[in-house]
């Protein structure tokens, strides 16, 4: 009888087998490339939901001031604040970061009914008249005639009266207009005559949230943006997206 060693003739051996280095360096390079290619294209996504988020949250604010101003049969106004920020790479430069509902009953001070709501980081309202003709009239913000203060602070070191702020007022019966750019040099006070309104026309009736790197607005219209047109009769918004 023939007994036969397995193990020396190499029957029963285990091998571990791997990658080799040229291997797991070429997979390493493969998805290196992909996420190469993957990220510009993530990164739009991310900036465009930002921004669509932000519009939303605006477009939200600006129905709840309509419904204000019908259930409460008063004047109510959006008014978007124009002001320098020093947290921003202009920090001597106003542009519009934030936004509140304010009642404006006749013979009274005007008071905020809601918190003021600040855009999100990077976005801000586009204040040129290709984009925003509804935002060209400011009025330079002033201390309430009764009550002696102001009705928005920014904050983080920003006098309350170097802020300036344009105004969409609706009516109780669902209608807005917009302080008159023809008569701006006469709009000085928060009350009385000298507070003029006009209801714009569809073409004029549109203001643009832009991200931050298009705030000088290069092209027109700006790669990314968020339009909101309004119907001055009837309040109600329409939304363009690129």
């Amino acid at each position: 009888m023939i007994h036969r060693n397995h193990s020396r003739l190499g029957f029963g051996k285990k091998y571990n087998q791997g990658f080799t280095l040229v291997e797991m360096l070429t997979v390493v390079g493969i998805v290196a490339l992909l996420i190469a290619l993957a990220t510009p294209a993530l990164v739009d996504v991310i900036r465009s939901t930002r921004l669509s988020s932000a519009g939303d949250s605006l477009l939200n604010r600006m129905t709840l001031a309509q419904q204000e101003a019908i259930a409460r049969s008063r004047e109510v106004e959006m008014r978007f604040y124009k002001y320098p920020n020093a947290d921003t790479d202009r920090p001597t430069q106003p542009f519009f970061y934030a936004y509140q509902v304010v009642e404006t009953p006749s013979g009274a001070d005007a008071r905020a009914i809601s918190e003021p709501y600040y855009i999100e980081s990077g976005i801000v309202l586009a204040d040129k008249r290709e984009v925003s003709p509804l935002l060209l009239t400011t009025l330079a913000q002033q201390k309430q005639p009764r009550s002696d203060n102001y009705i928005f602070n920014p904050g983080n070191g920003v006098s309350p009266d170097s802020v300036q702020y344009a105004a969409m007022r609706f009516y109780p019966d669902g209608s807005c207009r917009m302080l008159n750019q023809q008569d701006a040099d006469s709009l000085t006070t928060e009350s009385g005559a000298a507070m003029a309104y006009i209801t714009p026309t569809l073409d004029k009736s549109f203001f643009t949230l832009v991200e931050w790197q298009d705030v000088t607005l290069p092209t027109i219209p700006p790669k990314n943006f968020y339009c909101i047109q309004i119907d001055a009769y009837t309040g109600k918004a329409r939304v363009y997206r690129p």
